[in-house]
């Protein structure tokens, strides 16, 4: 619904948007995200970005 995708759009990803919670386990790549399930690539975008 929110079209994310595992990389950047226009210069976007998901590591600067205020909804990205990085990964506290050294050994992740991934992250959490307060709009989307499942683990959120930190290089990747969907149409909520919202820049912090």
């Amino acid at each position: 619904m929110l079209h994310y995708q595992d990389s950047p759009k226009d210069g976007k990803s998901c590591s600067e948007c205020t909804s990205f919670r990085p990964s506290t386990t050294p050994d992740s790549d991934t992250g959490t995200c307060k709009v989307l399930e499942g683990p959120i690539s930190p290089h990747g975008w969907c149409m909520a970005f919202s820049r912090r």
